[in-house]
């Protein structure tokens, strides 16, 4: 009788501990990893009605004492295939006319501008479809990627990657191949990438923070800086950003040293043309400003650099200054301390570096998305 009774017991002890166990938590794990790190922050995953064919509908969020920090996205999950979509889902119209079409009239109605979009007629696993909404723009044509469901009822605009990886390498790899400038040693096991804008004071002010720590710790880290100009609002940054991609291809060992100087000088800048503070860059520099000039005036690179914005965004990427730490997002806000913080934690608990590291010129004085409805939240989930 004493054995039964414990078998009984073992028995409903296994039963809660099993309804104790969360069926969603691989989902909110995956979310805090993928979603920004913020001070304080909590992540929340929330089931939803609805939504894309052949995909789990999650509502994921970080909530965080700082207003600038916190996040709301839908997360999709596949059972079948293990694929996972973290961003806006946005309902199409219903009516006749072809996705494409129907995409077109939703983007234009969205982002305020005619776009045009086109669908790839080949889908994805999950009956997914590539989508590109593109316009012209005066540095050259720029396009938003996205997808259609199966369905062809729900746009689906942010990052695509898989259960079965971690979403910060999805992340760094997605950047990583942005062609950014590199410094540090690159076998460090903590690598900081830095996306930004040189027209955006938050952008110089978290510059001026940086700056010390990496010199500091310059042996401990792979740092990766990515130009993110947000064209739409700052008339020289993408001007400032091409010159960079000049000077890093022919006087690397000038680039940092021309970061700094556009950093500490926007505000004189911003009253100049910008080609005359490259020429004059260059001439003090004793650079070659015919190759330069080759690469700044050079549309191809400028498309370039205009798709590197496209798969920033794309990935959900749309402010400056953003920081990645190991690929996780961290929220900078306008002060910048917890970032700043992160940093500081994530190199006092790296290794030292035994291979030799690439320093940092020293500084030569200078004269100075769219909200829409989306799938409706389960109530008292």
């Amino acid at each position: 009788m004493k054995r039964a009774l414990l078998a009984a017991s073992l028995l409903l002890c296994t039963a809660a501990s099993a309804q104790r166990i969360d069926p969603n938590a691989p989902i909110k794990a995956y979310a805090a990893k993928v979603l920004p790190r913020c001070p304080g922050g909590t992540v929340t995953v929330e089931e939803a009605d609805g939504g894309p064919k052949n995909f789990q509908t999650f509502a994921v969020a970080v909530r965080s004492a700082d207003k600038y920090c916190g996040t709301q996205k839908y997360l999709l999950y596949s059972p079948k295939t293990q694929q996972v979509l973290v961003g806006a889902v946005i309902p199409l119209p219903a009516d006749g006319r072809s996705a494409a079409d129907r995409i077109t009239g939703k983007s234009t109605e969205l982002l305020g501008k005619p776009h045009k979009a086109t669908v790839a007629p080949f889908p994805l696993p999950d009956g997914l479809k590539s989508v590109s909404i593109g316009r012209d723009t005066p540095y050259g044509p720029f396009a938003y990627t996205a997808y259609i469901d199966a369905s062809e009822q729900f746009m689906i605009v942010g990052m695509r990657g898989s259960m079965t990886v971690d979403p910060s390498k999805t992340l760094r790899e997605a950047l990583g191949n942005a062609g950014g400038a590199r410094r540090g040693n690159a076998s460090a096991t903590v690598e900081i990438m830095e996306l930004s804008d040189f027209q955006c004071p938050t952008c110089a002010r978290a510059h001026e923070m940086i700056e010390p720590i990496v010199r500091q710790n310059i042996g401990k880290m792979n740092y990766v800086r990515v130009d993110l100009p947000l064209f739409e609002h700052h008339e020289w940054a993408v001007p400032a950003a091409m010159a960079a991609r000049a000077i890093q291809r022919v006087a690397p060992n000038k680039y940092w040293e021309y970061v700094d100087y556009v950093f500490k000088n926007q505000e004189t800048i911003g009253k100049r043309k910008f080609d005359e503070v490259l020429n004059e860059f260059v001439e003090d520099h004793d650079i070659d400003k015919a190759a330069v000039q080759k690469i700044y005036g050079s549309k191809t690179e400028r498309q370039t650099l205009l798709d590197q914005v496209s798969r920033a965004f794309s990935l959900g990427i749309a402010s400056t200054p953003t920081f990645l730490v190991n690929g996780q997002i961290l929220g900078f806000g306008p002060e910048g301390s917890f970032t700043i913080e992160s940093i500081k934690q994530a190199l006092a608990n790296a290794p030292a570096a035994a291979k030799k590291t690439s320093a940092k010129p020293a500084a030569k004085k200078t004269s100075a998305k769219p909200a829409a409805k989306a799938p409706a939240k389960k109530a008292g989930k």
